[in-house]
């Protein structure tokens, strides 16, 4: 070593638990992660409020990253967005790749946990192996994987495939994830084949092994009986379907009691929440009016058209002001908060939010924000303090 070289420290694979990283185990009872800074508005929801994310250049997002590791953020995770719903200009119009999102944003962080987001009918499972990997070592054993089946039709076409039926997504998802978490495996050959229903690989084989073992944590989203059994096999946070904190005093116990009877007393549930904070009940309802007002009805109603009917066609903005008002479209509110379930108030009542949801057995959720600089400094400032007084924070 020269005199001035700087020492690296040896890392070798699977040399870090992955029970001990921050979404999992950690100093927080009640775990709190951001959601969405990848794509243009990020789900703050389908609008067009001032301040909502850009996607201008990478210092945006690298900067929000950064300040929600300073603040103990537990993890940051992007959505899966291949294309917008109305044009490059418009909610979710402009979106970042999220396995080369998560390599810079590992190297620009120290302790947060970053996660990609992988709509796994597009990524080939021994490339995502081996991205997931060198993530992995990037950020030092901080890399997680938001495994998704995917169902945006659209999209699926845009990749010149047609899209499965629900169940059969999640039986290429379940062999998909299989062949990954042997890759990550350490085996006593260094390749293997496998011949299955979708893939059929021979000297499968991905070097190096990620840092964590037995590798990078896997959260995904599911509420029908298939997405919950790709979760209780593979995941380690399932992502609840919840509309209100009400909502989930009934299906989150039963979500329990479904994941202990499959011998998974370990999985963490977690809810998607939407937070809009202000100083007073007023303020905050008055902001809410201010989003609701600056909502893009237009890619809402398109987006729930293509949701219905699988595409856009006969679908017409026209026949929509003509038809109906969609401002009294309540399913279209649900959009402009990307389905999340919504916290407004100020710091103590969304404290009581978190609160009711920790009681009914949610054990973290991933926030949308509309402003998400102004949000993370309120989570900082005002409703991190205040979980620490209720016990949930650390």
């Amino acid at each position: 070593m020269t005199q001035n070289a700087v020492p690296r420290d040896f890392v070798a694979d699977h040399t870090v638990e992955r029970s001990q990283r921050p979404m999992i185990g950690g100093p927080n009872k009640f775990k709190v992660a951001i959601f969405g800074a990848n794509v243009t508005t990020g789900q703050g929801g389908l609008n067009l409020a001032e301040n909502t994310i850009k996607l201008g250049n990478w210092g945006e997002i690298q900067g929000l990253a950064q300040k929600a590791d300073r603040y103990g953020v537990d993890g940051f995770i992007p959505i899966a967005r291949w294309q917008g719903l109305s044009g490059p200009d418009r909610p979710w119009g402009r979106q970042f790749e999220t396995f080369t999102w998560a390599a810079g944003l590992a190297a620009a962080t120290q302790n947060i946990q970053i996660f990609a987001t992988c709509l796994v009918p597009f990524i080939h499972p021994v490339m995502a192996a081996k991205m997931m990997a060198t993530v992995d070592h990037i950020s030092g054993g901080r890399m997680g994987l938001n495994a998704t089946a995917g169902y945006f039709k659209p999209e699926y076409r845009m990749f010149g495939v047609e899209a499965p039926e629900h169940d059969t997504r999640y039986e290429l998802a379940d062999e998909w994830m299989t062949i990954v978490e042997r890759l990550w495996a350490v085996e006593d050959d260094y390749q293997f084949d496998f011949d299955g229903d979708f893939f059929q690989l021979q000297g499968a084989q991905s070097w190096p092994k990620p840092v964590q073992t037995p590798g990078p944590m896997v959260m995904s989203a599911g509420s029908s009986p298939a997405g919950q059994q790709f979760a209780f096999k593979h995941a380690n946070i399932l992502f609840a379907a919840i509309g209100s904190v009400e909502h989930s005093q009934s299906v989150t116990p039963k979500l329990r009691e479904n994941a202990d009877a499959a011998g998974r007393e370990d999985l963490g549930l977690w809810a998607g929440v939407h937070i809009i904070c202000k100083d007073t009940e007023k303020e905050a309802r008055e902001y809410l009016e201010y989003v609701e007002e600056k909502g893009d009805y237009e890619s809402a109603l398109r987006y729930k058209h293509i949701i219905q009917n699988g595409d856009s066609r006969g679908w017409s903005w026209d026949h929509y002001k003509k038809s109906e008002d969609p401002k009294q479209d309540e399913s279209i509110k649900t959009f402009f908060r990307a389905g999340l379930v919504p916290l407004v108030g100020t710091p103590e009542m969304i404290v009581d939010g978190l609160q009711k949801l920790q009681d009914s057995g949610i054990t973290g959720v991933c926030t949308g924000l509309v402003d998400y600089d102004e949000g993370l400094d309120r989570m900082n400032e005002q409703i991190f303090p205040l979980m620490r007084d209720a016990g949930l924070r650390a």
